[in-house]
């Protein structure tokens, strides 16, 4: 399994990671994000569910913007987790990083784990390989917006596209076994009254995290942002549940859907700004 190494984000600060070279799609992806656009709002205090957080460049991304707020980043690859727990003990004040992943019940649950791109890991084996398929082409600057195409030009992958095995080798994957709560158990387990935004990027395991939420609790989840990996058809039917619950909803695209995977984002919120809890 791979061990972790540092990298620089584009402002100059040294964080941990996997593989440096996957640090910058990352950084374009959550440094680009506009919340506020898609009528999420984030309090300074507010209470964060980071459920798939991998390194944790969210919760970087949350405490420059959040200076007091509560950040409870869950990731349960080992490798990504040993990086995310250093990146979260750096931020002032520190977030917490939590050695799991969130499902529908406790227990454990198989994954497949890319060394060579430690954020695709996943329990979805379907989903895995769709993503695969999807970074290549993107990779290969098939589709992908100009944008992209500058990050695959810096990172050096273009140069490397002829070497033998060089895409099978970023592709191949472990089987990692690893622990599973439930996200209504760790609410819980902390005493929180409610969480301001729950965000959601589980490779696949969307339906399962959200399963994971007992009725009770879904007053206490003010907004959230969802990633989802199964298609449009999942997406909008995940859209739907979250409209029948009273949110207000939008979906975005994301930068592996120029490569033709189908991963899109839901944005959903409701009610007023939160604060400390």
């Amino acid at each position: 399994m791979s061990a972790t190494t540092t990298t620089a984000l584009p402002d100059g600060r040294t964080i941990q990671c996997v593989n440096p070279y996957e640090v910058d799609f990352s950084v374009h992806e959550i440094f680009s994000e506009d919340f506020a656009a898609h009528g999420i709002d984030l309090p300074v205090d507010g209470v964060y569910f980071d459920v798939g957080a991998n390194i944790g460049l969210f919760a970087i991304y949350l405490r420059d913007r959040c200076a007091q707020g509560r950040i409870f980043a869950y990731e349960p690859m080992p490798a990504a987790f040993a990086a995310l727990a250093g990146n979260a003990a750096a931020l002032t004040p520190p977030a917490e990083a939590i050695p799991l992943g969130l499902g529908r019940a406790p227990g454990t649950l198989e994954f497949d784990y890319f060394p060579g791109i430690s954020a695709l890991s996943t329990a979805n084996r379907a989903v895995g390989e769709k993503l695969s398929a999807g970074l290549r082409e993107v990779l290969a600057g098939s589709g992908a917006s100009e944008a992209v195409r500058e990050i695959v030009e810096r990172i050096g992958t273009t140069e490397r596209m002829e070497e033998a095995d060089f895409l099978d080798s970023l592709f191949r994957t472990e089987r990692v076994t690893a622990e599973i709560d439930t996200l209504s158990s760790q609410l819980a387990k902390r005493g929180l009254a409610g969480i301001d935004l729950l965000k959601i990027d589980t490779e696949g395991a969307e339906k399962e995290v959200l399963a994971g939420i007992a009725e009770s609790d879904w007053p206490k989840i003010r907004q959230l942002m969802v990633e989802v990996h199964l298609g449009r058809d999942e997406t909008e039917a995940i859209e739907a549940d979250l409209k029948r619950r009273g949110y207000r909803t939008s979906i975005g695209g994301h930068p592996l859907s120029e490569g033709g995977a189908p991963v899109f984002h839901i944005y959903a919120s409701r009610g007023a700004t939160g604060g400390k809890r």
